[in-house]
Protein backbone atom coordinates (compact mmCIF):
# COMPACT_ATOMS: atom_id res chain seq x y z
CA UNK A 1 0.00 0.00 0.00
CA UNK A 2 1.19 3.65 -0.17
CA UNK A 3 2.34 5.29 2.19
CA UNK A 4 1.41 9.12 3.29
CA UNK A 5 4.00 11.19 2.58
CA UNK A 6 5.45 12.09 6.54
CA UNK A 7 4.86 15.54 8.32
CA UNK A 8 8.18 17.07 7.34
CA UNK A 9 7.74 16.16 3.80
CA UNK A 10 4.36 18.19 3.73
CA UNK A 11 4.77 21.30 1.59
CA UNK A 12 4.25 24.14 4.75
CA UNK A 13 1.79 26.42 4.67
CA UNK A 14 2.09 30.60 3.97
CA UNK A 15 0.19 30.75 7.88
CA UNK A 16 2.41 28.18 9.65
CA UNK A 17 5.43 30.25 8.13
CA UNK A 18 4.01 33.50 9.72
CA UNK A 19 4.08 35.48 6.45
CA UNK A 20 0.66 37.74 5.27
CA UNK A 21 -1.82 36.23 2.76
CA UNK A 22 -0.51 37.62 -0.90
CA UNK A 23 -1.85 40.65 -2.37
CA UNK A 24 -3.44 40.34 -4.98
CA UNK A 25 -2.37 39.15 -8.74
CA UNK A 26 -2.82 42.55 -10.31
CA UNK A 27 -1.30 45.67 -8.28
CA UNK A 28 -3.89 47.42 -10.17
CA UNK A 29 -7.03 46.04 -8.64
CA UNK A 30 -5.63 47.35 -5.11
CA UNK A 31 -8.36 49.55 -3.52
CA UNK A 32 -7.95 53.29 -3.31
CA UNK A 33 -8.14 52.84 0.44
CA UNK A 34 -5.19 50.74 0.16
CA UNK A 35 -3.07 53.22 -1.63
CA UNK A 36 -3.48 56.01 0.85
CA UNK A 37 -2.90 53.49 3.95
CA UNK A 38 0.27 52.55 2.45
CA UNK A 39 1.30 56.23 1.11
CA UNK A 40 0.27 57.96 4.60
CA UNK A 41 -0.30 55.35 7.21
CA UNK A 42 -4.02 54.63 8.75
CA UNK A 43 -6.50 57.21 8.42
CA UNK A 44 -6.62 57.68 12.57
CA UNK A 45 -8.69 60.78 14.47
CA UNK A 46 -5.19 62.66 15.05
CA UNK A 47 -4.39 62.24 11.12
CA UNK A 48 -7.35 63.83 10.06
CA UNK A 49 -7.39 66.65 13.06
CA UNK A 50 -3.82 67.50 11.57
CA UNK A 51 -4.72 67.71 8.06
CA UNK A 52 -7.82 69.46 8.62
CA UNK A 53 -5.00 72.41 11.25
CA UNK A 54 -3.27 72.36 7.90
CA UNK A 55 -5.85 73.11 5.72
CA UNK A 56 -7.17 75.98 7.81
CA UNK A 57 -3.62 77.52 8.17
CA UNK A 58 -3.69 77.02 4.27
CA UNK A 59 -6.47 78.75 3.69
CA UNK A 60 -6.11 81.87 6.37
CA UNK A 61 -2.88 82.29 5.04
CA UNK A 62 -3.95 82.79 1.46
CA UNK A 63 -6.56 84.73 2.53
CA UNK A 64 -4.27 86.96 4.30
CA UNK A 65 -2.12 87.49 1.49
CA UNK A 66 -4.78 89.04 -0.89
CA UNK A 67 -6.06 91.28 1.66
CA UNK A 68 -2.58 92.50 2.48
CA UNK A 69 -2.26 93.59 -1.14
CA UNK A 70 -1.30 97.21 -0.93
CA UNK A 71 -5.28 98.76 -2.10
CA UNK A 72 -3.79 102.34 -2.61
CA UNK A 73 -3.45 103.54 -6.42
CA UNK A 74 -1.14 106.56 -7.43
CA UNK A 75 -4.29 108.81 -7.49
CA UNK A 76 -4.88 107.63 -3.53
CA UNK A 77 -1.57 107.82 -2.37
CA UNK A 78 -0.69 111.80 -4.12
CA UNK A 79 -3.68 113.10 -2.75
CA UNK A 80 -2.96 112.20 0.76
CA UNK A 81 0.85 113.16 0.27
CA UNK A 82 0.00 116.28 -1.43
CA UNK A 83 -2.95 117.16 0.82
CA UNK A 84 -0.89 116.89 4.30
CA UNK A 85 1.09 119.36 2.93
CA UNK A 86 -1.35 121.32 1.66
CA UNK A 87 -2.77 121.10 5.60
CA UNK A 88 0.50 122.42 6.97
CA UNK A 89 -0.06 125.60 5.52
CA UNK A 90 -3.20 126.04 6.49
CA UNK A 91 -2.81 125.27 10.11
CA UNK A 92 0.31 127.74 9.63
CA UNK A 93 -1.95 130.55 8.86
CA UNK A 94 -4.28 130.10 11.65
CA UNK A 95 -1.83 129.78 14.35
CA UNK A 96 -0.91 132.71 13.14
CA UNK A 97 -3.80 134.21 13.40
CA UNK A 98 -4.31 132.74 16.44
CA UNK A 99 -1.66 134.53 17.87
CA UNK A 100 -2.53 138.15 17.06
CA UNK A 101 -4.33 140.06 20.02
CA UNK A 102 -6.54 142.55 18.19
CA UNK A 103 -8.59 139.76 15.95
CA UNK A 104 -12.30 139.14 16.42
CA UNK A 105 -13.04 136.08 18.73
CA UNK A 106 -15.39 134.92 16.49
CA UNK A 107 -12.81 134.79 13.19
CA UNK A 108 -10.19 133.16 16.08
CA UNK A 109 -13.10 129.94 16.39
CA UNK A 110 -13.22 129.30 12.97
CA UNK A 111 -8.85 129.32 12.79
CA UNK A 112 -9.27 126.78 15.65
CA UNK A 113 -11.75 124.56 14.10
CA UNK A 114 -9.21 124.13 10.92
CA UNK A 115 -6.41 123.78 12.88
CA UNK A 116 -8.21 120.88 14.98
CA UNK A 117 -10.31 119.29 11.78
CA UNK A 118 -6.62 119.39 9.13
CA UNK A 119 -4.83 118.11 12.24
CA UNK A 120 -6.87 115.26 12.30
CA UNK A 121 -7.11 114.79 8.75
CA UNK A 122 -3.06 114.32 8.75
CA UNK A 123 -3.29 112.28 11.36
CA UNK A 124 -5.54 109.57 8.76
CA UNK A 125 -3.39 110.53 5.30
CA UNK A 126 -0.08 109.58 7.74
CA UNK A 127 -1.92 106.36 9.21
CA UNK A 128 -2.78 105.32 6.00
CA UNK A 129 0.10 105.78 4.11
CA UNK A 130 2.41 104.28 6.37
CA UNK A 131 0.23 101.02 6.81
CA UNK A 132 1.04 100.61 3.13
CA UNK A 133 4.38 101.41 3.16
CA UNK A 134 4.29 104.69 2.29
CA UNK A 135 6.44 107.77 2.80
CA UNK A 136 4.11 110.85 4.22
CA UNK A 137 6.29 113.41 1.73
CA UNK A 138 5.83 112.75 -2.02
CA UNK A 139 9.14 114.39 -2.84
CA UNK A 140 9.82 118.32 -4.34
CA UNK A 141 6.60 117.97 -7.17
CA UNK A 142 2.78 117.85 -6.34
CA UNK A 143 -0.11 117.30 -8.10
CA UNK A 144 1.00 114.94 -10.87
CA UNK A 145 -1.39 112.50 -9.65
CA UNK A 146 -3.74 114.73 -11.24
CA UNK A 147 -1.90 114.85 -14.48
CA UNK A 148 0.45 117.83 -14.79
CA UNK A 149 2.98 117.73 -11.96
CA UNK A 150 3.65 121.25 -9.91
CA UNK A 151 6.58 122.58 -7.44
CA UNK A 152 5.21 121.38 -4.15
CA UNK A 153 4.92 125.17 -3.33
CA UNK A 154 2.43 126.02 -6.44
CA UNK A 155 -0.22 123.94 -5.38
CA UNK A 156 -3.42 124.84 -6.17
CA UNK A 157 -4.53 127.37 -3.45
CA UNK A 158 -1.56 127.75 -1.83
CA UNK A 159 -0.26 131.33 -0.75
CA UNK A 160 3.31 132.55 -1.55
CA UNK A 161 5.97 133.12 0.74
CA UNK A 162 5.66 137.19 0.44
CA UNK A 163 2.08 136.48 1.53
CA UNK A 164 2.69 134.71 4.20
CA UNK A 165 4.98 137.05 5.73
CA UNK A 166 2.39 139.69 5.00
CA UNK A 167 0.07 137.62 7.05
CA UNK A 168 2.66 137.31 9.86
CA UNK A 169 3.32 141.12 10.18
CA UNK A 170 -0.37 142.39 9.37
CA UNK A 171 -2.55 143.18 12.70
CA UNK A 172 -6.17 143.55 13.54
CA UNK A 173 -8.26 144.27 11.04
CA UNK A 174 -5.77 144.41 8.05
CA UNK A 175 -5.11 140.65 9.37
CA UNK A 176 -8.32 139.77 9.57
CA UNK A 177 -9.26 140.72 5.81
CA UNK A 178 -5.51 139.13 4.51
CA UNK A 179 -6.16 135.28 6.46
CA UNK A 180 -9.66 135.12 5.37
CA UNK A 181 -8.69 136.14 1.59
CA UNK A 182 -5.54 133.64 1.95
CA UNK A 183 -7.62 130.66 3.81
CA UNK A 184 -10.49 131.16 1.41
CA UNK A 185 -8.06 130.55 -1.74
CA UNK A 186 -6.58 127.69 0.08
CA UNK A 187 -9.69 125.79 0.68
CA UNK A 188 -10.87 126.94 -3.24
CA UNK A 189 -7.59 124.92 -3.58
CA UNK A 190 -8.43 122.41 -1.26
CA UNK A 191 -11.21 121.87 -2.86
CA UNK A 192 -10.37 120.98 -6.58
CA UNK A 193 -7.78 118.20 -5.30
CA UNK A 194 -10.19 116.92 -3.35
CA UNK A 195 -12.51 116.50 -5.64
CA UNK A 196 -10.45 114.73 -8.55
CA UNK A 197 -9.45 111.81 -5.69
CA UNK A 198 -13.15 111.45 -4.77
CA UNK A 199 -13.44 110.92 -8.34
CA UNK A 200 -10.53 108.94 -9.71
CA UNK A 201 -9.26 107.46 -6.22
CA UNK A 202 -9.45 103.98 -5.88
CA UNK A 203 -9.72 102.79 -2.05
CA UNK A 204 -12.79 103.48 -0.67
CA UNK A 205 -11.94 105.19 2.37
CA UNK A 206 -9.63 107.49 0.96
CA UNK A 207 -12.84 108.35 -1.32
CA UNK A 208 -14.71 109.16 1.12
CA UNK A 209 -12.20 111.20 3.20
CA UNK A 210 -11.85 112.99 0.15
CA UNK A 211 -15.62 113.54 -0.29
CA UNK A 212 -16.05 114.60 3.47
CA UNK A 213 -12.92 117.03 2.86
CA UNK A 214 -15.15 118.79 -0.39
CA UNK A 215 -18.21 119.14 1.97
CA UNK A 216 -16.85 120.19 5.00
CA UNK A 217 -14.36 122.89 3.28
CA UNK A 218 -16.94 124.58 1.16
CA UNK A 219 -18.92 125.09 4.04
CA UNK A 220 -16.41 126.69 5.40
CA UNK A 221 -15.98 129.05 2.74
CA UNK A 222 -19.25 129.86 2.48
CA UNK A 223 -19.21 130.57 6.35
CA UNK A 224 -16.55 132.62 6.36
CA UNK A 225 -17.16 134.71 3.67
CA UNK A 226 -20.84 135.47 5.71
CA UNK A 227 -18.65 136.31 8.80
CA UNK A 228 -16.61 138.88 6.55
CA UNK A 229 -20.11 140.05 5.17
CA UNK A 230 -21.48 140.36 8.57
CA UNK A 231 -18.23 142.41 9.94
CA UNK A 232 -18.39 144.45 7.16
CA UNK A 233 -14.63 143.77 5.80
CA UNK A 234 -13.90 144.53 2.45
CA UNK A 235 -12.22 141.38 -0.04
CA UNK A 236 -8.70 141.87 -0.07
CA UNK A 237 -6.98 143.32 -2.73
CA UNK A 238 -6.34 141.30 -5.51
CA UNK A 239 -9.28 138.65 -4.67
CA UNK A 240 -12.51 137.94 -5.73
CA UNK A 241 -15.80 136.95 -4.52
CA UNK A 242 -15.13 133.24 -3.42
CA UNK A 243 -19.25 132.46 -3.84
CA UNK A 244 -18.55 133.59 -7.64
CA UNK A 245 -15.59 131.04 -8.29
CA UNK A 246 -16.40 127.81 -9.89
CA UNK A 247 -13.98 125.95 -7.73
CA UNK A 248 -16.84 125.96 -5.03
CA UNK A 249 -19.22 123.22 -6.78
CA UNK A 250 -17.25 120.78 -7.92
CA UNK A 251 -18.25 117.93 -9.69
CA UNK A 252 -18.53 115.64 -6.77
CA UNK A 253 -20.85 118.00 -4.56
CA UNK A 254 -23.00 118.83 -7.44
CA UNK A 255 -23.76 114.92 -7.45
CA UNK A 256 -23.89 114.71 -3.48
CA UNK A 257 -26.52 117.25 -4.06
CA UNK A 258 -28.45 115.77 -7.20
CA UNK A 259 -28.04 112.06 -4.85
CA UNK A 260 -29.82 113.89 -2.15
CA UNK A 261 -32.75 115.46 -4.05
Amino acid sequence: MPTEPSTAEKSPTSTEQGDEPPDSADPGERSVGSKVRNAFGPATWPRALALAVALAFLAGALTWTWASRDPLSEVDQGFMQDMDWHHSQAIEMSLLLLDKPEVDPMLKHYAQEIVVAQRFEQGIFNATLARWGHPSDGGPDAMGWMGQAVPKDQMSGMATEEQMQSLAEAEGTDAEVLWIALMTEHHLGGLHMADWAARYGRDETVRNLARSMVTMQRAEVIDIDRYRRSADLPLADGFSDPLQDQRLNPLTFTELVAEDD
